[in-house]
């Protein structure tokens, strides 16, 4: 048990690691195809913290939850909850966003639950 609460923390951990470093790269490729965002001011950076204040305590809570249920609907519920902040006002933002805290999330769950059946 001990192990795979380990494994679980490990796992989400990487998660929030990726979030950081996958943003990053995100940010730089549709600058340089782009030029830029057409937004100024804070709004970009805003909604970076709007998202991890969501992202990063789900992924401390997940590895705790011992129901799989729970998890996956915590998952969905933080992707809504996304796309329902930015949307209709950043469509480009609230996907991107959507998809990558709720892909890292959502994959971070599922390892951990193939490693535990395996």
């Amino acid at each position: 048990m001990k192990r795979q609460l380990l494994i679980n923390v490990a796992l989400h951990a990487l998660a929030i690691v990726l979030y950081g470093v996958l943003n990053d790269i995100a940010v730089d490729w549709y600058k340089g195809h782009y030029g830029g965002f057409t937004a100024r001011g804070v709004s970009s950076g805003s909604i970076v913290f709007l998202v991890m204040w969501v992202f990063v305590p789900l992924n401390v809570v997940l590895p705790l939850l011992t129901n799989w249920k729970l998890k996956y609907w915590l998952v969905a519920a933080q992707i809504v909850l996304i796309l329902w902040w930015l949307l209709p006002e950043h469509p480009v933002r609230a996907y991107f966003f959507s998809c990558l805290a709720g892909g890292l999330s959502l994959s971070a769950v599922l390892i951990s639950h193939w490693l535990r059946r395996k």
